[in-house]
């Protein structure tokens, strides 16, 4: 039935034309006399032909802002591919989708041509800042085949729809690399077929985005800037300035790294000399920086130092994890599970998050809340609980928790150091849970391994696919009556009394 709804939805979007940037009314420009040795210039005008000052604009190594007469000019960089412009919290994101509806790629940009000078931009300026809004991360739709492509279509793009539908506050997304997994040839389909959501979109490039016919980082990002813009760009909403990397130093499909480069620290650099200290920041990019030794880690956190709150987003593992980095600043790197989960094999990430997205919500210079939505589900969804000696698997082999028959695993994908977790028996409260180490998922592994037969550290079995987020209660009453109750850092509690003791949720979605 949902399916079908979704179907006529995406039938009536599905003609994409540039949408409200080419809906704007054109007026007229001023002329402009640029400076000596300027090779690059223009103006910025909002929908009453005004013109905007303080914009920030890009060619992707340097930041300059608009005059008072919405004059922008800067000697183009000679890597430079587009010239584009961070949206002030005053205006409307411009976006690539069908004419009159707000939602699809964002369209901020202006791609170069060899011999033009000038280059305009036209806003539209919102009746108010949006002080309060949602922000969604997506990690790794990372889509390689049709069959991938229409489930990403039918079950996360049918799930953003209908949030975008009920949500009462303004919702923007950003997705967070490996939008197509070595497909390049997908990249049309998946940027339209997300602005099928109704949400004004972002994208990050993920390593899997490049294009594998060359080993050169620079060539190799130039088919994903075609479709979906420039790889680092920035723009704000209310008292948030929100900015997206690329950190892949791409030198071939196996051998890339993580990490900035110097151009990258320096753009950044001058992107934030027009911010505030007063603003929220929100970095988002595709490889999680953690504690590592990534290029330039340090400089650009440096860099985030003397904001109130900073949030870093990431995706790539396909697990999911809020990890508080302690240096050089303290900041929660929010590690996204993923769209497709592991690999679209199931409705599971390696370490048994459901595939999903992350919803924040902003109120001024607050973030006022954030939690995982499963694909799916509703938000009451957070947590799953198992006997400690129950075992998972098939043919490919069985897996536990090694825990004994007296105890209660709970996976709480979400949680951080200050959600409260407690355990009730027939009623009463029995005590919070303890947390467990780093161990692989039984629930995860015990479907992709044993049932399905993969292979490999991708799936979970070993190397990074672990659960971060497992607790374990002892029953103080082997004959109790159990239940959870999970309370997240913003006083949300979330309740669950059932045990999960088979995996016929691991390969579909109630509906």
């Amino acid at each position: 039935m949902r399916a079908r709804a979704f179907a006529r939805v995406a039938a009536f979007f599905l003609v994409f034309a540039i949408g409200s940037a080419a809906a704007l009314a054109q007026h007229k420009h001023p002329g402009i006399k640029p400076d000596a040795d300027i090779d690059l210039y223009g103006s910025i005008l909002d929908d009453a032909g005004a013109p905007v000052a303080g914009v920030v604009v890009s060619d992707g190594y340097q930041c300059v802002a608009t005059d008072a007469r919405g004059v922008y000019q800067m000697k183009r960089h000679p890597k430079a591919r587009m010239v584009y412009y961070s949206t002030p919290a005053e205006f409307a994101i411009n976006t690539v989708g069908k004419p009159g509806v707000k939602g699809g790629s964002a369209l901020f940009y202006s791609p170069l041509k060899k011999r033009a000078k000038r280059y305009n931009f036209d806003l539209v300026r919102l009746p108010a800042p949006e002080k309060a809004f949602n922000l969604i991360c997506v990690g790794d739709p990372q889509t390689t085949n049709d069959t991938n492509i229409q489930r990403y279509k039918n079950e996360t793009v049918a799930d953003l729809f209908m949030f975008n539908k009920s949500a009462s506050l303004p919702v923007y997304a950003i997705l967070l690399g490996d939008i197509c997994g070595d497909a390049p040839e997908y990249h049309h389909t998946m940027r339209e077929y997300t602005g099928l959501s109704g949400i004004p979109f972002f994208a990050i490039i993920g390593n899997h985005d490049h294009d594998q016919a060359f080993t050169d980082d620079y060539k190799a990002a130039a088919g994903f800037e075609s479709v979906f813009g420039p790889v680092n760009f920035s723009f704000t909403r209310g008292d948030v300035h929100i900015i997206g990397m690329d950190n892949i130093l791409y030198d071939g499909r196996t051998t890339y790294k993580g990490g900035f480069t110097d151009e990258q620290v320096e753009w950044l650099r001058q992107n934030l000399s027009f911010v505030p200290k007063d603003k929220i920041i929100i970095l988002a990019y595709h490889i999680p920086l953690r504690e590592g030794g990534a290029k330039n880690r340090v400089k650009l956190m440096n860099l985030l130092k003397g904001y109130p709150e900073v949030h870093i987003m990431a995706g790539h593992t396909h697990n999911h994890e809020n990890y508080l980095i302690n240096s050089p600043i303290k900041v929660y790197e929010h590690i996204h599970g993923t769209a497709c989960g592991a690999w679209w094999r199931s409705v599971l990430c390696n370490d048994g998050t459901p595939n999903g997205y992350a919803v924040y919500t902003f109120n001024g210079d607050k973030v006022v809340d954030w939690y995982y939505k499963a694909t799916g589900y509703g938000r009451g969804y957070q947590m799953r609980m198992y006997p400690g000696n129950v075992t998972f698997g098939g043919s490919g082999g069985t897996f536990s928790y090694n825990q004994d028959a007296n105890d209660v695993v709970v996976d709480v994908w979400n949680a951080d150091p200050e959600w409260k977790i407690v355990a009730y028996e027939n009623g009463v409260e029995a005590g919070e849970l303890r947390k467990l180490p780093r161990m692989i998922d039984a629930y995860s592994v015990g479907f992709h391994v044993g049932v399905l037969r993969m292979t490999g550290p991708n799936y979970g079995q070993t190397g990074g696919g672990s659960n971060r987020h497992l607790y374990v209660h002892t029953k103080k009453d082997p004959n109790a009556r159990v239940e959870i109750r999970a309370t997240d850092r913003f006083g949300i509690t979330y309740s669950l009394k059932t045990f999960t003791t088979d995996l016929s949720a691991a390969e579909k979605y109630p509906r």
